[in-house]
């Protein structure tokens, strides 16, 4: 009974951890779509009444900081498929639970190495902690980064554009 509960122990551990880290890059995802449709209204309000709002300065700087939080957004979102960076099958960093990796693969040599990860609960183990591991390293060094770095200048953007409009206005 001891050795049954703790492998379903495990499992259900990576499978949450797993689960956990699936469901923060869907929160990122989401907030970068929310930053894009937010400074994409702006962006297009600004631009219809360029000719209206031209003279003043917090418009163009609101302009500015809406452009790079988008471009920053977008690479949130964007998928990260960069071939060069692909490791080979017989790499430390292969990860045969990544479809990224695993379709390089031709099918027969994809099964033969999934049924050879399953055949020890170590080797599934193993496996899955690679896949939890390189999914936080993509959170940590892309999908997040980018997401503050986007929600900072809409941020930055906004305070400058009122100072600047406080500023105008007071002349």
């Amino acid at each position: 009974m001891e050795s049954k509960q703790s492998e379903t122990g495990w499992m259900y551990m990576l499978r949450t951890i797993q689960q956990h880290h699936v469901q923060l890059s869907l929160i990122a995802d989401q907030k970068a779509n929310i930053l894009l449709a937010c400074n994409s209204i702006i962006l297009s309000l600004s631009l219809s009444r360029m000719d209206f709002i031209k003279v003043y300065w917090c418009t163009y700087s609101m302009l500015s900081a809406s452009v790079i939080s988008m471009l920053l957004a977008l690479l949130v979102v964007a998928p990260l498929s960069l071939k060069k960076k692909r490791p080979q099958p017989d790499d430390s960093n292969f990860n045969l639970l990544f479809f990224d990796h695993f379709t390089t693969l031709p099918f027969n040599q994809f099964l033969d190495r999934m049924f050879s990860t399953m055949e020890t609960s170590e080797q599934v183990q193993e496996a899955m902690v690679k896949d939890i591991y390189q999914i936080g390293k993509v959170l940590t060094t892309r999908k997040y980064l980018f997401l503050k770095g986007s929600s900072s200048v809409f941020m930055l953007g906004v305070i400058v554009s009122i100072i600047l409009l406080v500023i105008q206005t007071m002349q």
